[in-house]
């Protein structure tokens, strides 16, 4: 399988979805104009549109968790690993969660013609179990740092990280850019207050 054609499917899925065209409703002919394929091709790779649309799903959260590793990996301290998280699903969100949402959707929608594909379900879970083990990268940071209570479990300390991640991403899309930065400094504090 070439990668170029495969990420011209992709990145043509992604465009529809970007239009706000409802996936669950694109035929594989319009992915493969937007791709810039003929409809043969996209049949050559994936044996069906929802096939099509996991793939996409899958290329997606592959690149913003190896975007995320690296972003974290940049981030010695607990603090700037917070802050680097923080920013970067918001920006994720900003840049590109209308149109993962649209995606998702019709991988999930009641008009799907069928679930989704067996293929896909493993690495969607390696894709989850990935980014369980960066919101463990930044617990373990925490814990060395003396910034997290030895007696917090890790349930309860992914649970504080991802709901402050909501709360910002919330403040974000009510606030704009300024909602970010006038939130981010506040949810760390109060991050840092129910770990320690």
């Amino acid at each position: 399988m070439s990668e170029q054609t495969r990420e011209k499917i992709f990145r043509g899925v992604l465009s529809l979805a970007q239009q706000g065209v409802p996936m669950y409703e694109v035929k594989v002919q319009a992915i493969a104009t937007a791709a810039g394929l003929g409809k043969g091709t996209l049949y050559e790779y994936f044996s069906s549109k929802e096939e099509i649309l996991a793939a996409t799903m899958l290329w997606c959260m592959e690149r913003e968790l190896n975007a995320l590793e690296e972003q974290l990996a940049a981030s010695a301290s607990f603090e700037e690993q917070l802050e680097s998280a923080q920013r970067f699903v918001v920006k994720m969100l900003l840049e590109r969660g209308s149109s993962y949402r649209v995606i998702a959707a019709a991988l999930t929608a009641p008009q799907a013609e069928q679930e989704l594909p067996v293929q896909a379900r493993q690495p969607m879970e390696q894709c989850k179990e990935r980014l369980t083990a960066l919101i463990q990268q930044v617990i373990d940071t925490g814990r060395r740092e003396g910034r997290i209570s030895l007696s917090s479990s890790d349930e309860y300390c992914r649970y504080v990280l991802k709901a402050a991640l909501l709360s910002v991403c919330a403040a974000q899309s009510c606030e704009g850019e300024a909602g970010l930065n006038r939130s981010g400094a506040h949810v760390r504090a109060m991050i840092c207050k129910a770990l320690a």
